[in-house]
């Protein structure tokens, strides 16, 4: 069973989703980044734990949204935690 990490946020004023899915039969295998129902873009973790899955995840996702506003959904600064 996947894990996934899951943010609605707002970016350039449009509504989005993020995503971040760790394993499917482990923590570490088929791990990948998602915005909205964009392309999964895979990538192979360092370590098998939650903590380095997710921030290199989450660097992922922001090297995608270089450049775009991120906010959250309440208007406030996003935060990648």
């Amino acid at each position: 069973m996947s894990i996934r990490w899951i943010r609605n946020v707002m970016v350039d004023g449009h509504r989005a989703t993020l995503e971040i899915m760790l394993g499917v039969s482990k923590i570490a295998d088929k791990c990948y980044v998602r915005i909205d129902n964009g392309r999964e873009l895979w990538f192979t973790p360092n370590e098998d734990s939650r903590k380095t899955i997710l921030r290199q995840g989450t660097e992922l996702l922001q090297s995608q949204m270089q450049g775009k506003k991120i906010l959250s959904t309440n208007g406030s600064e996003f935060t990648w935690n």
